[in-house]
């Protein structure tokens, strides 16, 4: 089931990246990793031909790990694709960063899964084949150390950018609820654009 407690996409900031947290009340939880839709997403950073097509390779992404019966948990979406890249660097992002949280479904072990679609697990096979620089993270048959540890590792690399500017990263649920509509969207801001 889709998350329905989702919130816009925020801005940039002037150093081209999303806030951290919300400045106006940096107490509150209003913070990163900002939970937004699957659409908002598509919507928000869709604006250019390269940018769709990265989206297009998470959407590609998001079958594969559906197709393996991934459906329930998270994905933290970072790196170059959620700054404003090519103000900052003049280039346009090269790929997607993403962490899936994700429960293994009934049915399967960690071994089975690993065995039955070895390459979602695979880092390097899914940057060739769609553009995301793929990470896992296990919330059931986890050790809630071992969990912690995860979060908080993920969460120290993804909300600085190298220059250690502090930075915020948004979450989208992993659901399937949602992509094929944003498929259907992302076709159709391609098609308006002529890309």
């Amino acid at each position: 089931m889709v998350n329905e407690n989702t919130i816009p996409v925020p801005d940039w900031n002037d150093y081209g990246v999303i806030p951290p947290i919300n400045s106006a009340n940096p107490v509150s939880v209003e913070r990163s990793p900002y939970i937004v839709s699957l659409l908002d997403l598509l919507g928000r950073f869709g604006n250019t031909e390269p940018r769709r097509e990265i989206l297009s390779g998470l959407l590609d992404f998001r079958a594969e790990l559906h197709r393996a019966g991934l459906t329930q948990g998270f994905q933290w979406i970072d790196g170059s694709f959620v700054e404003d890249i090519e103000s900052l660097e003049n280039r346009p992002p090269r790929d997607i960063d993403v962490v899936t949280f994700f429960y293994i479904p009934d049915g399967h072990t960690q071994e089975s899964l690993v065995e039955a679609f070895p390459d979602i697990f695979n880092r390097g096979a899914m940057n060739a084949r769609f553009g995301v620089d793929a990470f896992i993270v296990l919330l059931n048959q986890t050790d809630p150390e071992i969990l912690t540890e995860s979060s908080a590792y993920w969460y120290g690399v993804w909300s600085h950018r190298r220059n250690m500017l502090w930075k915020g990263f948004v979450q989208v649920d992993l659901d399937d609820g949602e992509d094929e509509r944003a498929r259907a969207a992302l076709n159709g801001i391609s098609n308006e654009t002529g890309g």
